[in-house]
């Protein structure tokens, strides 16, 4: 019932004024949600290791940093801690958390724009955000970026209402914008690192009010100012973590040197980012090159939307003495300012911030032109216009649904980044574990068997609890101790000739023909002992090891009898796991070991004439009884005299380089390396 004495807007006026923009919500709703776990074609390692963070919040690892991804935030791991208990240890819940805040994200721009210009571009600009490449690509990917538009809008909206005109905002409200503003920049300075710079709007436009509109100044900078000390206070956490843990932020030293060289006179540099920063947005071929994110090369907007665009940037800079449009353009040049530091790469995700900006200022355009129109007289110019429009945002909708769901979700080359092969072969093994008994060893070849890169992918799409190793095993293979297992190998990792020897084909599974990595087969490979002769073992082991033993070189033999100069010579080693935390240092960000094998050709004076150094079985998943099959390749070089040659073999940190000590009493080593059957160089 309508209370007494208060006007309520007829029922056809309410459907007016909200279905539009329900229905843009909705359709970016269904943009965000179709095939979301099918397109993207799977994960990529920075999307996994925020589900492998968010696994880790769920089992007590809770920290104000994390270390992977070269460094990362924790706001949007956290939250999909969130979304995981809610949806279960799945690629949805993983994604679902950017649908939910680009949605958001689009309620909050339309909110903003009302308000602050006009409803017909809150429309337009929203309508923009729903059907457009960019916001939905951003939208369906796990990447904590995708949640940064949302939090900038929320400060923007309350900052905007720190703008009142006298007497219409009491002391209480003001105090509960000031605090709202605050929380909102907080959470971006918490999720991504472009923030960093991006709240450098708000006193930017300080600045702007304090020269040509004083009164707005007046009143606005001290909540303000209140706020960004809000903020300064509230990130002081992180900040000490960081200041104490420099390590945990490698991404900032690597993408710093423009700036750098910028602070050291060259500007150059910045001028260039800024040009190809710029022309990303309209330029066909100048887009981000990113396939992960974008079509490489493909522009931010269509040939039409990037018409209004610059003209909306031309109407703004026009309209610059009114706040709303200047604030407009602040916002939109500190939310590319991460491009103008660190190149165009990868922009889409760092732009993210000026994500509203850059949709509103096309809808400005084309309203000001409907506007131009209208005051010339001209009594046809706002229904054509709306007609116009609405043409308008089907091609760019179609254009963008083709792109994205089509070109995009469907190149080869994207499945590859998106580790497509790997995902089937992991759905595969969860849909055949009921046929194996519980704990059967799986190895897992594929190109990144770290820790930080196809692990992660499993961890958080695997729902079978059986054992795993992961190797190369074009290089190398893990026998895990004295039992048989199954091997399941990508299409880009093919076993090694000798390995190929060893194991029993089962199945091969064909993905498309034209995959970068169109298969993967599934092997069984015996128990170790049922390989004796092939691993060639020793009558006398090598232990290496600090404390206690740690590593066993066990076995070694030269797959040829002698190699010729420029040829390659291959060595097999086979070393035996006695305790897998005292073969290294435990190094971060896993906080386990992580070392390299070496093989050392020596010349008749003891010096290194050529080696090889690698693991491709790493040693992060090891456990006690596996044995390392290692194979290293080596280079011999074209000018080396024929003859016989000592080599030497042992085992180091990757990060300090330090070796393992040989245990005393070994045969055949000194204090840091064991010495295997001699190298044969003679001519063909």
């Amino acid at each position: 019932m309508p209370r007494p004495g208060i006007k309520h807007p007829p029922p056809h006026a309410m459907t007016r004024r909200y279905l539009p923009i329900l229905l843009v919500l909705l359709l970016a709703f269904g943009l965000r949600t179709y095939q979301l776990t099918n397109i993207p074609p799977g994960l990529t390692h920075d999307e996994a290791n925020h589900g492998r963070e968010a696994i880790g919040i769920l089992g007590g690892q809770v920290a104000l940093f994390f270390p992977l991804n070269y460094g990362s935030e924790p706001l949007y791991s956290y939250t999909v801690a969130g979304s995981m208990l809610l949806a279960g240890r799945n690629m949805l819940a993983l994604r679902l958390v950017n649908v939910y805040f680009g949605v958001l994200a689009i309620a909050a721009t339309y909110l903003w724009t009302r308000q602050a210009l006009n409803r017909r571009t809150a429309l337009l600009a929203a309508a923009l955000l729903a059907i457009s490449f960019w916001p939905v690509a951003a939208s369906r990917e796990a990447l904590r970026a995708g949640m940064m538009p949302f939090f900038t809008i929320g400060a923007v909206i309350f900052f905007w209402q720190l703008l009142p005109r006298p007497g219409h905002t009491s002391p209480t409200r003001q105090i509960g914008w000031t605090l709202g503003f605050a929380l909102c920049l907080t959470a971006t300075l918490y999720n991504y690192l472009a923030a960093r710079v991006l709240w450098l709007m708000f006193p930017l436009f300080l600045a702007y009010l304090a020269l040509f509109h004083r009164a707005l100044f007046r009143r606005a900078w001290w909540p303000t100012v209140a706020g960004l000390l809000l903020v300064g206070l509230s990130v002081i956490p992180m900040v000490l973590y960081l200041q104490a843990h420099p390590e945990a932020q490698t991404r900032l030293t690597m993408l710093d040197g423009t700036l750098q060289r910028t602070l050291g006179g060259q500007l150059t540099p910045l001028l260039t980012n800024a040009r190809e920063a710029l022309l990303a947005f309209v330029w066909p071929g100048r887009g981000d090159q990113f396939l992960a994110y974008n079509i490489p090369g493909r522009a931010v907007f269509d040939a039409v939307s990037a018409v209004f665009f610059v003209l909306g940037l031309g109407v703004s800079l026009w309209r610059w003495r009114q706040p709303a449009y200047a604030f407009l353009l602040i916002w939109f040049a500190a939310g590319i300012l991460p491009s103008l530091i660190t190149g165009p790469t990868a922009n889409t995700t760092r732009n993210l911030g000026a994500l509203a900006p850059t949709f509103i200022l096309p809808a400005v355009g084309f309203v000001a032109l409907g506007q131009w129109l209208t005051r010339r007289g001209y009594a046809w110019s706002r229904p054509v216009s709306t007609a116009v429009a609405a043409l308008w945002l089907l091609f760019a909708a179609g254009q963008s649904t083709v792109d994205y769901f089509g070109r995009w979700a469907q190149s080869p080359d994207v499945r590859a980044a998106y580790q497509h092969t790997l995902v089937t072969a992991l759905d595969y093994l969860d849909e055949q574990a009921a046929g194996h008994p519980a704990g059967d060893p799986i190895i897992i070849s594929s190109v990144y068997p770290g820790p930080a890169h196809n692990p992660s992918i499993a961890l958080v799409l695997a729902n079978a609890s059986d054992e795993r190793r992961w190797v190369d095993a074009r290089y190398a293979l893990v026998l895990p101790g004295d039992r048989p297992a199954r091997l399941v190998a990508m299409a880009a990792t093919p076993l090694h000739p000798l390995f190929a020897t060893w194991v029993s084909p089962v199945t091969q599974v064909d993905l498309r023909p034209d995959d970068l990595n169109p298969f993967f087969t599934v092997s069984s490979l015996p128990a170790a002992s049922a390989l004796a002769d092939e691993l060639s073992l020793l009558p006398e082991v090598v232990s290496f090891g600090a404390d206690s033993p740690a590593l066993r070189l066990v076995g070694y033999r030269w797959l040829a009898d002698s190699v010729a100069p420029g040829g390659v010579a291959e060595l097999m080693q086979v070393w035996q796991v006695v305790d897998p935390a005292g073969v290294g240092p435990i190094v971060p960000p896993f906080y386990t070991t992580d070392v390299v094998f070496f093989t050392h050709v020596l010349g008749e004076n003891g010096q290194n004439l050529f080696q090889a150094d690698a693991l491709d079985a790493p040693s992060w998943d090891w456990q006690a009884g596996d044995l390392v099959v290692q194979i290293h390749q080596l280079a011999v070089p074209a000018d080396i005299p024929a003859g016989v040659y000592t080599v030497a073999v042992g085992v180091y940190d990757r990060l300090s380089g330090s070796r393992l000590p040989v245990r005393p009493g070994s045969p055949n080593s000194d204090d840091t390396r064991a010495f295997v059957g001699p190298l044969l160089i003679q001519p063909d």
